[in-house]
């Protein structure tokens, strides 16, 4: 067990260490920099509530550029591999499949828990100098949203899994964009017409991750409470979608003919 371990730990620092070498996550990083002087500037054009507005900025920067990474770089984990056939030579070693891609993700995670890291960092700065003050609705925020980016990275892993690196980068968008617009979703399942066609849309409303539970960014910036209970709930439902996530696209890397 310990051997399996050591295994998807040393490809996970690899993958670390691969991915933050990358261009993408460069220019995310000068991205967000703009961004987060954008915050400071548009706080300065109003009157009253600068560190609210920078504060709503700050979060919206990091929920956007951190579902891009886990988007584009999930995309690549294993497609990229594949296509540059440097694959086949990792998998001639002594290490199964379901670890290789584990480790990809674990490596992953690890850069886009920096990320979250380094720009909350700086938004926070910015946030805290105009005046604002601390509410623990701000960590529970960056809680769920980090949660938000193992769930699409996972979903991306499924899709790279099986295909190029561009499809998945589509299909992966395209459940973000779902994922955000489920309450409405939700709605139309029960209105769609014809009426044979409402347990499929259903069915796909329930199959798809819903990240409006992880977005929280409104209660954070009024320093609304959230209860702890909702937090448990939606960590536990980020985790446990994950964990599928992770384990369909091990099951269908495994069963891939390379």
């Amino acid at each position: 067990m310990k051997v399996l371990f050591n295994q998807i730990l040393a490809v996970a620092r690899v993958t670390f260490s691969e991915l933050a070498r990358e261009k993408i996550l460069w220019s995310a990083g000068v991205f967000s920099i703009l961004c987060m002087g954008l915050a400071f500037a548009v706080s300065q054009l109003s009157f009253s509530d600068n560190a609210r507005i920078a504060l709503n900025f700050g979060l919206t920067s990091v929920s956007i550029i951190g579902a891009l990474i886990a988007i584009i770089m999930g995309s690549v984990l294993i497609a990229k591999e594949v296509h540059n056939r440097t694959l086949y030579l990792v998998l001639t070693k002594s290490i199964w499949r379901w670890q290789f891609l584990t480790g990809r993700f674990l490596g992953l995670l690890g850069i886009l828990f920096i990320n979250t890291f380094l720009m909350t960092a700086v938004f926070l700065g910015i946030y805290f100098f105009l005046g604002g003050t601390f509410h623990i609705t701000l960590i529970q925020s960056l809680v769920l949203q980090f949660l938000e980016f193992a769930v699409l990275a996972s979903v991306a892993c499924i899709f790279s899994a099986f295909s190029t690196s561009t499809l998945a980068a589509i299909l992966t968008s395209g459940i973000w964009v779902l994922g955000h617009a489920m309450t409405d979703l939700k709605v139309l399942s029960g209105k769609i017409e014809p009426l044979y066609l409402r347990p499929i849309f259903k069915l796909i409303v329930n199959v798809l991750p819903d990240l409006t539970v992880f977005d929280i960014k409104a209660q954070a910036t009024h320093q609304l409470n959230v209860s702890w209970r909702y937090m448990a709930i939606n960590i536990s439902y980020g985790m446990a979608f994950v964990v599928f996530g992770l384990i369909a696209a091990c099951l269908i890397f495994t069963k891939r003919d390379l």
